[in-house]
Order: structure tokens, then sequence, then C-alpha cells
């Protein structure tokens, strides 16, 4: 019994020790840190000790403890970056455990942690159990964009993950300015020190644009939208026609010469109609 201890003892530390390898990966790629990220899961198992499996603990570093959902018809394991990431692969070790079968379960990454078809992009599907092995998946056909990257299954059974590494890169191109301008102001600011107020042409310029706006002093920071009223139509300042948009669901398309656009920095960062008057932070495209 003694023996049988040591020797566990010995394999976890061996086992913490070894980094998990991405070989499968594309060259070129950087490590995404992720201990300092935020993971959630689906449902948290517990064991007979009261120990809960939480999602967390497939990014500390320990390849023996893992995060475990309960056998739910639907599952899935979430991590939010905190940041916009170009995500190039995904590597999942797990322990040689019985019900572990990852088969057929996909990788999703999007700017939104709600998880369906509309706000996220399939990076690549499952191809094995994923038991007693690091397993490396590439994004298929090209690197993916997004802030939050998913492993969801869809058929009954558990999502195991005792350690989950990803390479991309992160980038930045929009900068909050927390001082309170009129829609105006802004706009002169951001052509004067950086390159313009900022346009949003498609979902992922909306994620990058939500995490500034998320660390705004103000309820709602401008954007670059502007209604021209002689003709009924909005525009952004970089003369692109709107043909993404988010606006909040009571909002309506008409407006009146003094209104512009604002994304509220909390939620899902939906856009509303404000007076040129109002005073808040706001984004350049830098």
């Amino acid at each position: 019994m003694l023996w049988s201890l040591l020797f566990i003892t010995l394999i976890g530390r061996s086992t913490q020790q070894d980094p998990v390898t991405s070989s499968g990966c594309s060259p070129g790629w950087e490590t995404i840190k992720l201990d300092d990220k935020v993971a959630f899961q689906s449902s948290d198992a517990t064991n007979y000790y009261g120990v809960k499996y939480t999602a967390d603990r497939a990014l500390d570093g320990n390849y023996l403890t893992c995060s475990e959902n309960l056998n739910d018809h639907i599952s899935w394991w979430t991590v939010d970056l905190l940041g916009l990431y170009e995500i190039s692969c995904i590597t999942i070790y797990n322990i040689n455990q019985s019900n572990i079968d990852l088969s057929g379960a996909r990788i999703l990454i999007g700017n939104s942690s709600e998880r369906n078809a509309a706000d996220t992009t399939e990076c690549a599907t499952i191809n094995t159990k994923t038991s007693r092995e690091n397993n490396t998946f590439n994004c298929e056909n090209e690197p993916k964009w997004g802030r939050y990257v998913t492993v969801y299954k869809d058929t009954p059974g558990f999502v195991i993950l005792c350690e989950v590494t990803m390479k991309g890169r992160k980038k930045e191109p929009f900068k909050l300015i927390k001082e309170n301008k009129t829609w105006e102001d802004a706009l002169y600011h951001c052509r004067e020190e950086h390159m313009d107020l900022v346009s949003i042409l498609d979902e992922e310029t909306q994620g990058w644009v939500g995490l500034e706006a998320q660390k705004a002093d103000t309820p709602f920071v401008w954007l670059g939208l502007q209604y021209i009223c002689g003709f009924g139509f909005w525009i952004w300042v970089n003369d692109q026609c709107v043909f993404f948009d988010q606006w909040a669901p009571d909002e309506t398309r008409t407006a009146d010469c003094s209104t512009r656009a604002a994304m509220n920095k909390g939620g899902n960062h939906l856009w509303y109609k404000k007076s040129v008057y109002d005073k808040y932070n706001f984004i350049c495209a830098v």
C-alpha cells in the first residue's frame, strides 16, 4: 500500500512538471496564458468528499485535477480570454478514465458567451476520446478570432478536461478614452490623436469595441455612427454604410439631426441613440 501511494505521488509530481505539448500546432504562434482567465461550464460534478470539479481546474497546470460536469444531454465548458484573440490551435490533455469520451464534441470560438450558431464559429471537431494523451486541434481552414473558447458536446455524456492550452495572438486595434466629451469633440480628439472615432463593420469589431466599452467610466461610449437627417439614414464616419448593427431592441432606426450612436458599457454592448450634446467616454481606432 505504501509503495502504491509513493508511486502515485511520484507520477503526480512528474505529470505536473511536464508541459502540455502543442506539437501539432502550426509554428509561429504564441502560447496564450490561461491561468488568469475565467472558465465556467454547464454544471459542476461533485465527488464523494464534496469536492467540486469546477471549470477552472482545466487551466491550473495540474494534469491530475480535471474539470467535469454532470451527465447532461448538452454539456459545455467555456473559457473567457478577457480579450480578443486569433486562435490557431487548442490542445486538450485527459487522464485515462473510462467515462472520458469527447468524440464528436466541437470547439467553438466567438465574441459572446452564448453558445449558438449566430454567436460562434466552429474551430474544429474532436475526433478522438482524448483519453490519456495530448490532442492538438488546429482550427480548420484558418485561425479563428474570438473572446470565448468553448468545448461543446450536444450528445449525452461528460465534458471532462484535465488541462487545456492554446496558441494564438492578441490584437487590440481600439483604445478607450476616459474623457467625457460631446460626440463632435470626441470625433476631433480621435482624428487628432489617433485615427478616427471607431466604426463597427462586423461582429468581430463589435467584440473588440465591447471589451473596451466595459472599462468606461460612463454608462455609454460614443461610436463613430451618425444620422444624416436630410437623407434619413445612418453612416459611419469612415463613410461605410451600416450592414452590421447591434441596436437595442426598442431602438428605431429613425432619428433627428442632433442624434448619434453610443454603445452601453454593460450587457451585450448594444447601440443606443443619444444627443450629440451628451458627454461620454469614447473609443478611437488606433
